[in-house]
């Protein structure tokens, strides 16, 4: 069984682009409009979050400095 449970639009330096995150039994599907699909496991899936999340973080401490 599949169910997608988030589907948002992320603003970046090109434009808008769709991304539609689906569960899909043991995977999760992540798809960026039609372009790229990435297909991983749970433990993939939060390497992913540690990643995008510790990149947010550097960006927010980056911010912050430059306010300083």
């Amino acid at each position: 069984m599949s169910y997608i449970i988030q589907d948002n639009f992320i603003e970046h330096d090109g434009g808008t682009h769709n991304v539609e995150v689906e569960v899909d039994r043991d995977q999760l599907v992540i798809r960026f409009g039609a372009s790229f699909t990435l297909r991983v496991d749970e433990k993939n899936a939060n390497k992913l979050r540690e990643l995008i999340h510790d990149g947010a973080r550097e960006l927010t401490i980056a911010r912050r400095n430059r306010t300083l």
